[in-house]
């Protein structure tokens, strides 16, 4: 059974398909007083933890480090552009993405298509959509490989898990310009080379997405409007910001989160920081052994997003996109069915590439992500008019973008992360199904939540 199929069974059983107060009953039944929710981290995870609490009759409280509410959901309103809006942190809503689909149309946020073909820029020369692929060999291999997906056994799954994707599409008959090919396509949505990710992960992720994988819509006026819509209903005064939770202590049945010199005290906990941050909290009693080295362990990938504003759109296709082997690695169209003659191609940079992008001041970036298209168009560099860049790796809450599972993590390390520890419920997209995507940081909240009410 696919994991996009336990999903759907689990919110099922769960009850959190819709936002509904399923398990409120329950609560009131044992206590008359309110029962109370520190929640830390107002990323999705975080906003939909609290929201699903609120509407059982849960007080909660959300604690955020950053100076915004959002984390790596992150629009941004590209100066002198007449309003032309690019996101620096997550990107995509999938076609299989139920949970995000069902909250924007209850929060009345129209999604559009975000959909691309790719260009591919190897070596100089430009390959346009249809006209590059893999060999023939490799494709037959892809084929019987995702056919078979779902008649692993488990065995199989931790055999695949405990090798890279490269060395399992080459044991499959992938050839070595295939190899390349793929590392340059896949590496972009790992983060890092395929070298260094679970060839499950990797395969489950291929098996189970939309034709497009997952990149499907965005919100139209940006993907920050999920945000703002969650904490109209959370309550504004229940968020706070620029509060860094240092401690989270259980004694008699209370849990006591401290911040400072304040100290929020509740009935239970929902901890969605990612495990950078988590390493930096001190819990009491501590955490097993066996989850504080899981988080010792996984690491998070390098990406830096760098959307370059252009004095025309110059691609001409919509649905632009391409796959490169140059520094700026990955560029794809941010201003589909945005109004005007200026446009934003994002370019998309992972692992060494990134950390080369992210030590450029502004001028030399752009320069190079524009100097880079040459191939493509001649003026792009002439054209460029402005830039903005974020390097997840130099954030200073995740130190990456999101996680990255290395062989033998996905099945060694991420269930040890998703353990509750006392009264203390653990979320965020590093441990959701969906890893990765908006969609799985507001399943793991809400399991958290419905842990907690049921």
């Amino acid at each position: 059974m696919s994991k996009k199929t336990n999903r759907r069974e689990f919110l099922k059983i769960l009850g959190t398909v819709s936002a509904g107060a399923v398990f409120a009953p329950n609560v009131f039944a044992q206590t008359r007083r309110k029962k109370t929710c520190v929640v830390i981290g107002s990323g999705l995870s975080g906003l939909a933890a609290a929201l699903k609490l609120k509407n059982a009759g849960w007080d909660v409280t959300v604690l955020e480090a950053r100076s915004r509410i959002g984390g790596r959901v992150f629009s941004h309103t590209m100066p002198d552009s007449g309003g032309l809006i690019c996101e620096l942190g997550a990107e995509w809503i999938g076609e299989s993405h139920e949970r995000i689909k069902e909250l924007c149309a209850e929060f009345e946020i129209p999604i559009q298509k975000h959909q691309f073909d790719d260009y591919l820029l190897q070596n100089g020369r430009v390959s346009r959509p249809g006209t590059w692929d893999f060999s023939p060999q490799a494709k037959a291999a892809w084929e019987k490989m995702i056919a078979g997906y779902e008649k692993l056994t488990t065995l199989q799954k931790n055999r695949l898990d405990r090798i890279d994707w490269w060395t399992h599409l080459s044991d499959i008959g992938f050839t070595r310009d295939d190899l390349l090919l793929r590392d340059l396509a896949d590496s972009t949505d790992f983060g890092e080379s395929i070298r260094h990710v679970s060839a499950y992960s990797a395969l489950a992720e291929y098996a189970e997405s939309s034709p497009k994988n997952e990149m499907d819509y965005k919100m139209t006026g940006g993907n920050s409007r999920l945000v703002e819509e969650f904490v109209k209903r959370i309550g504004e005064e229940n968020v706070r910001t620029g509060i860094k939770v240092t401690e989270v202590n259980q004694r008699a049945g209370i849990v006591t989160v401290k911040a400072g010199d304040e100290s929020f005290r509740a009935d239970a906990c929902v901890c969605t920081a990612p495990v950078a941050s988590l390493r930096k909290i001190k819990f009491n009693p501590p955490l097993p052994a066996a989850q504080a080295e899981a988080a010792q362990k996984l690491t998070y990938a390098r990406i830096i997003k760098n959307s370059v504003l252009y004095e025309e759109r110059f691609w001409k296709d919509e649905n632009f996109s391409m796959v490169s082997d140059t520094t700026s690695h990955y560029y794809f169209h941010s201003t589909q069915a945005q109004p005007g003659k200026q446009g934003i191609l994002t370019a998309y940079a992972v692992g060494e590439k990134a950390d080369v992008l992210a030590s450029q001041d502004d001028p030399r970036r752009m320069n190079i992500i524009a100097r880079d298209l040459t191939d493509f168009h001649q003026n792009a560099p002439q054209l460029a008019r402005g830039i903005a860049s974020y390097a997840w790796q130099r954030d200073e809450f995740t130190e990456g973008a999101y996680a990255l599972y290395k062989p033998g993590q996905w099945f060694g390390i991420r269930p040890v992360l998703a353990r509750p520890h006392g009264k203390v419920m653990f979320a965020g997209e590093h441990i959701a199904d969906w890893q990765g995507f908006m969609e799985g940081a507001i399943n793991t909240g809400e399991d958290a939540a419905a842990n907690l009410i049921k």
